[in-house]
Order: C-alpha cells, then sequence, then structure tokens
C-alpha cells in the first residue's frame, strides 16, 4: 500500500484519490472541482459498503464516471485501486462492516470493470472516428484528396488507440505512433502477423479474408489478442478490421486498429486473484477451494479416494493475545508452508479459510499416507519450533476428516463432513484428530435442531418448570424444593432439567432461561407461602457457570426477592465448586454480595478433599456431593471401594467445618441408607419423591 493511503476520514481519502488521479491524465477542472467530485463518488462507495444487502454494482458506476470525466490517463485506473483498496479497508467508519475485505475487494474489482468498459466504448468511438476518417478520405478523392488527406494524417498521427496500414499481401505499409510504441519500429514489407502471437494469427487472418470475399464490412473480433511487444512481452489489445478501397470501390489496403488492454488485463488477473487467494498465506481462500474441491468431485476416477482435511490451531489464540497480532501472522504464515512441504508429494489443495482454520483437500495416488500417518505428520511438522523475535513458538493442531470414493456428491457437503469431525476431535477435547462418523453426526445433527428449537419453545409456552422435594434423610422431612425446567417436546416427549440447560448453553440462551427460572420459581413459592400461611421449605435453584459469572445476577436475585415478597433467607443457590476453583473473579463477587444478602448458598459438584478449603474460606454452609460420586457408590457401595471410602471421608470433613451435604439421584432404599449413613443430611431422587407440576407439590406440602 502507498504510504499515506490510509485515513479515517473520508474527505482526507477523496484528497489522497484527487492527488494521485491530478498526475495521471489532464483534467480541465481545478483542484476544488475534482475534490468534490471524488468526494461524491466515494459518499456513493461508502454507502455501497454499509447497506445491508451489498451489492458491487455501485463501484461499476463509479468507474464509468471516471472515464467520463476524463481520468483516463495512462496510470489512472492503477493509482485509483490503490488509493481505494487500501483506504476503504483502513477507514475506521467501516470497520464494523462484516467481511469488509471481501465487499472492498468485489467493489474495487467492479470500479475496474466499469471502468475498463467504458474505456472501450471510447475507444470503438474513436476507432469508428477513424474508420470513418479513412472512408471519407476515399470518397472525398475526386472532391479534394488534399483535404482529406491531411484529415487523416492527423487523425492516423494523434490517435491513441494503435493503427497498422497493410497491403493485401499482410505486408506492413505504414504503422503510426501509438502503435510503434506498444511493438516497437517495424519497417515496411514486415508482414502485419510478425506483430502477434502464433496462436493468434489465424483469427486475424480469417477476418480478412471475410473483407475480401465481402462476407464483412468490417468487424471488431471479440476476443483478445496477444501481440508481441518490443521487449518480447506479451501485450494484450483488442482489435478492429476494415479495407481501405479505391474509388472504384476495390480494395487497396487492411487497416488494423489496436486497442492496448495490457494493464486492465494484468489488473484483472491480480484482482482475480486476490478475490480468490488470503493475502497473508498467500494460500487459496475458501470460495477457490471450493470451486477446486467441485471440479475435483465432478472428474474424479472411480478408484480414487478424494480427502479433505478441516485444521484448526490448538490455543492460537493466546499467541495473538500473548505476543502481538504481528507476530501470531508471522506463526500463520509459517503453517501455510509447513502444510504445503507435508502434502508436496501429493496431487494436494492447502487453503487457508480464515483465522486459524485451515483445509487440505488431496487427490489421493498409491503413496498417500493413511489418515493416520497424514495426522501425525502434519502435527510433527508443526510441532518443530519457530523462532520469532527471540521467541521459540511450537503450535499443534486438532484435523477432522472427510473421505469420498469417486465421483459425484456436493463439495459442501463434503467439507461439512470434515467440519463435523473437526467439532467432535474439539469437544473430546483429548484427540488430534478424527474421520467423519456418518451416525454421530446424526445424533449431534438430532441435538442442534433440538437446541435451535429451544427459544421459539420457550416463546410457545412449551417451556415449563417441575419442583422436586429435598428430604432429610434421618426422618424424610422435606425440607427444599428445587426448581426444574420441563419441556414438553411435541415429538421427543418430555426433555429434562439438565438436559435443557444443555441445549441453552449451545444456543446462548443459559442467562435469560435462567432469569426466568429463578423469577418463576420465586413467584410460586411465594404463592404456596400465602397458600400455607407462610411455612415453607426452601426454595433450591441451581445456577450454571454462565449465571454465576453474571455481572447482573445480584440485581437480578434481589429484583425477584421484591417483587415477589420473599425473604432472601428463604432462598438457596447452587453455584457450581469450578467457578470458584478458577480462582478470583465474578463469581466469588457474587457469592460474597448474595450471602451478604441473606441468600443461602450450596456449593455443586464437591467431589474433592481440595474442596473443603472453600468452607474454610466463604460463608458457605451448604455442599451438593458430585453427581458422578453419587452414581459411583450406587454401583459400588461396598466399603472395598475407594471412591466409597472417600465419599465418607470427604463427608466427615464436611461435618467438621459445621456444613451440611445434600446428595441427589437417590434411588432406592439401600442407596438412602448408605449415605445417611455415611453422614450426608439431605437427599433427592426418586426414592425419596419425584418431580412434579406445582398442584402436586402443594398437595405434598399439605400432607393430601
Amino acid at each position: 500500500m502507498r504510504a499515506g493511503v490510509r485515513q479515517s476520514d473520508r474527505a482526507g481519502l477523496a484528497r489522497q484519490w484527487a492527488s494521485a488521479l491530478r498526475t495521471t491524465a489532464y483534467v480541465p477542472t481545478s483542484r476544488r472541482e475534482i475534490e468534490r467530485l471524488l468526494r461524491e463518488l466515494l459518499d456513493r462507495l461508502f454507502g455501497s459498503l454499509t447497506v445491508e444487502e451489498f451489492s458491487p454494482g455501485t463501484g461499476r458506476e463509479v468507474g464509468q464516471q471516471l472515464v467520463t470525466c476524463y481520468f483516463t490517463g495512462e496510470q489512472s485506473l492503477s493509482r485509483t485501486v490503490e488509493v481505494l483498496a487500501g483506504g476503504l479497508a483502513a477507514n475506521s467508519e467501516l470497520q464494523s462492516v462484516e467481511g469488509l475485505a471481501g465487499k472492498v475487494t468485489s467493489l474495487v474489482g467492479a470500479v475496474a470493470a466499469g471502468y475498463a468498459a467504458a474505456l472501450r466504448a471510447q475507444t470503438l468511438d474513436q476507432q469508428e472516428e477513424v474508420k470513418q476518417a479513412l472512408l471519407q478520405a476515399c470518397q472525398d478523392a475526386e472532391r479534394g484528396w488534399q483535404v482529406s488527406e491531411a484529415k487523416f494524417r492527423q487523425l492516423f498521427t494523434s490517435s491513441a488507440v494503435g493503427i497498422a496500414i497493410s497491403d493485401l499481401d499482410d505486408k506492413l505499409v505504414e504503422t503510426n505512433q501509438a502503435l510503434r510504441g506498444i511493438v516497437g519500429d517495424l519497417a515496411a514489407g514486415h508482414s502485419l502477423y510478425e506483430l502477434f502471437h502464433p496462436d493468434d494469427v489465424t483469427p486475424l487472418k480469417n477476418a480478412y479474408q471475410e473483407l475480401v470475399d465481402g462476407r464483412s464490412t468490417g468487424s471488431r473480433l471479440p476476443q483478445r489478442m496477444r501481440l508481441i511487444d518490443q521487449d518480447g512481452e506479451l501485450a494484450w489489445a483488442y482489435l478492429a478490421v476494415s479495407l481501405l478501397r479505391d474509388a472504384d470501390g476495390a480494395p487497396t489496403d487492411q487497416v488494423t486498429i489496436v486497442e492496448d488492454v495490457t494493464e486492465l488485463h494484468l489488473l484483472g488477473q491480480e484482482l482475480r486473484h486476490q478475490s480468490l487467494h488470503d493475502s497473508l498465506t498467500s494460500l487459496p481462500n475458501q470460495q477457490f477451494f471450493m470451486s477446486t474441491l467441485e471440479s475435483v468431485l465432478e472428474r474424479a476416477h472411480p478408484a480414487t479416494q478424494i480427502t479433505v482435511l478441516k485444521i484448526n490451531l490448538t490455543g492460537f489464540a493466546v499467541v495473538n493475545d500473548g505476543f502481538s497480532r504481528e507476530i501470531g501472522d508471522r506463526v500463520l504464515h509459517s503453517v501455510a508452508k509447513r502444510l504445503q512441504r507435508v502434502v508436496s508429494g501429493d496431487k494436494a489443495t492447502v487453503a487457508r479459510f480464515g483465522s486459524d482454520e485451515f483445509a487440505v483437500l488431496i487427490e489421493n495416488s498409491p503413496t498417500t499416507p493413511s489418515v493416520s500417518a497424514l495426522a501425525a505428520r502434519i502435527n510433527s511438522e508443526l510441532a518443530e519450533p519457530m523462532y520469532l523475535d527471540g521467541r521459540r513458538l511450537v503450535v499443534s493442531a486438532r484435523i477432522g476428516v472427510a473421505e469420498q470414493q469417486g465421483p459425484g456428491g456436493q463439495a459442501a457437503l463434503l467439507l461439512r463432513a470434515a467440519e463435523a469431525a473437526l467439532h467432535h476431535v474439539r469437544r473430546s477435547g483429548t484427540r488430534l484428530w478424527g474421520v467423519f462418523d456418518p451416525h454421530r453426526d446424526a445424533d449431534h445433527r438430532a441435538r442442534c435442531r433440538l437446541a435451535a428449537a429451544l427459544p421459539g419453545a420457550w416463546g410457545s409456552g412449551e417451556i415449563s418448570l417441575d419442583y422436586q422435594p429435598l428430604a432429610r434423610l434421618a426422618d424424610g422431612t422435606i425440607v427444599g424444593i428445587q426448581a426444574l425446567l420441563r419441556w414438553d417436546h411435541p415429538h421427543n416427549g418430555v426433555l429434562a432439567h439438565q438436559e435443557c440447560l444443555e441445549l441453552a448453553v449451545r444456543t446462548g440462551l443459559v442467562l435469560p432461561l435462567g432469569h426466568w427460572t429463578l423469577r418463576r420459581a420465586c413467584e410460586q413459592l411465594a404463592s404456596w407461602r400465602q397458600r400455607l400461611g407462610g411455612v415453607t421449605p426452601l426454595l433450591h435453584v441451581e445456577l450454571t457457570p454462565q449465571q454465576s459469572h453474571d455481572p447482573d445476577l445480584v440485581g437480578i436475585v434481589r429484583g425477584a426477592l421484591e417483587q415477589t415478597g420473599l425473604a432472601a433467607d428463604r432462598l438457596q443457590l447452587g453455584i457450581p465448586v469450578s467457578v470458584l476453583d478458577a480462582g478470583p473473579g465474578r463469581g466469588g463477587d457474587n457469592l460474597g454480595m448474595l450471602t451478604d444478602m441473606g441468600v443461602a448458598i450450596a456449593l455443586l459438584g464437591f467431589s474433592a478433599v481440595t474442596d473443603v478449603a472453600h468452607l474454610e474460606d466463604l460463608p458457605v454452609r451448604t455442599v451438593e456431593i458430585a453427581p458422578r460420586v453419587v452414581q459411583r457408590v450406587a454401583r459400588r457401595p461396598s466399603e472395598g471401594s475407594a471412591v466409597a471410602r472417600a465419599a465418607r471421608l470427604l463427608l466427615k470433613l464436611v461435618w467438621s467445618c459445621g456444613a451440611s451435604a445434600i446428595v441427589r439421584g437417590i434411588d432406592t432404599q439401600h442407596e438412602a441408607d448408605w449415605w445417611r449413613s455415611a453422614g450426608a443430611d439431605v437427599g433427592q431422587g426418586a426414592f425419596l419423591a419425584l418431580p412434579g407440576a406445582p398442584d402436586k407439590i402443594i398437595a405434598l406440602l399439605e400432607g393430601r
């Protein structure tokens, strides 16, 4: 990018653009008028980038307007592309635009396309003027050959397009200065076709033959032709051909008019490359990858196996956060080169999809390694240290793999399969690679569909609350009521509390649904207290980690209590012990403020001796034994089980701190007896009482 192109305001960018264009073409207007015009064009470009439905059509109109305003110098377009590509992408006003880089590339490409189309139309007009002058020169031969010859000579000499006159044997008679500027000086007598690439000679010969045979009166060749310039390099041009005739109408010479579009051709190639490649690593981008994958699937041999890998760097965010984005970019550049080395022996495409995600497409051969060997090779290559600014950095990757035998299928589905495999690997947290499993994916997609339907179900009233008593293990007295989510799904039946929470976490609904649960449960307890005369058990509401960290939690709890008239000591909130294990933070702050209000706190997921430290440090007097411990004891309750012995020890430590323990999931008399003997105070489960609707719970509380 040119120095100074980055501007944070439109006026500055318009000045940059005007300054760049004034040196490329003569425009008969003042500097202020030029800046005003370019500011108006710039406003249109900004508007097209910020509307909801982006379309690059405005860019094409801006490119056409530049030609209309005479910005048609040799470097006018390249300087415009340079200023706009950098200035729009860096402008602070546009940084919130989603997918800005891709939209800017499309918009600038449209500017170039519109400019090229308008310039070509302008050139065609000039060509028509030359052609008409040539025809007029022939027609006026008897009325004043000298005048017509002078007019033709002026147009021939001053024309911005190249002109070559050759005889009917294809020998050059004369060329104008514009053409010599492209191909250099060629003496009369040289073949016209020496100017052109050998592969492009035949179309030109055919065009002239049609003119001589009378099958055409003059034509513009539709395709771009290649000339050999004075340095031996290729120049690209559009051609128009016609004949000069004598007074009797017999052809005497051939006229070839050349519009040099080399700069536009190269610019188009560069813009196409930019639109299909990642600017940081120079790898193909997702659009290029998908196009290649579609082509491979169409033409694959039935015996060929096609492998797609989706790759995500592990913990890459800490590189950017811990060092700098510049270091992170250098790491990504190194990773790109290493991935290319890994598959250099195969027919493969490596692409970057964005951030720290890459993809690899391999058309397998007999020498292609197995998936496990390939994954190992990738991580082995990435494990080689990178030394950047004196720092030794190492990265690793998780890899999802999808395979297909032979042609057919959809590229998007094959890539989605690789992504699904990668998501499973990432969720597992232990594996480095995995192959797509259609059965597991079907289950995952079913869960995603359920999660996606949850917000609508909540809005339509399918989500309600059940309540389950907590009973004292010593005598069965109900000491608490826990609020539980319930989803009456029209096809899947009843989805219980824990499943509802897991789905809510997936959709980001966990906080609003948790707030709703708390308010509704408080309203229900207030209703029971009014009916029972103020004698009701504690209300238990378990919080998720997300709720525990919520900065609005204390205000929401206070609001629910005030609206329902409940005393704070009638509410017990469960906070996962993992929230406190993570160290000081919002979760611990919330716990402290809630206990100061008088709300009782139960620590959820208590499972280790180290958890007892929280009872010494915090004003907490209730813990819930982790469900996994309860389940393990249910399977092996004998004293020969290490877990059973550890559970008894843990309960003794809890008791020694002056706290009590809740055990959930007690489903049999034997389990209830075991935990009572071990020192647990309160239990919950199918053996003690099943969850139920509010009317069932009130009947239980009334002893009915």
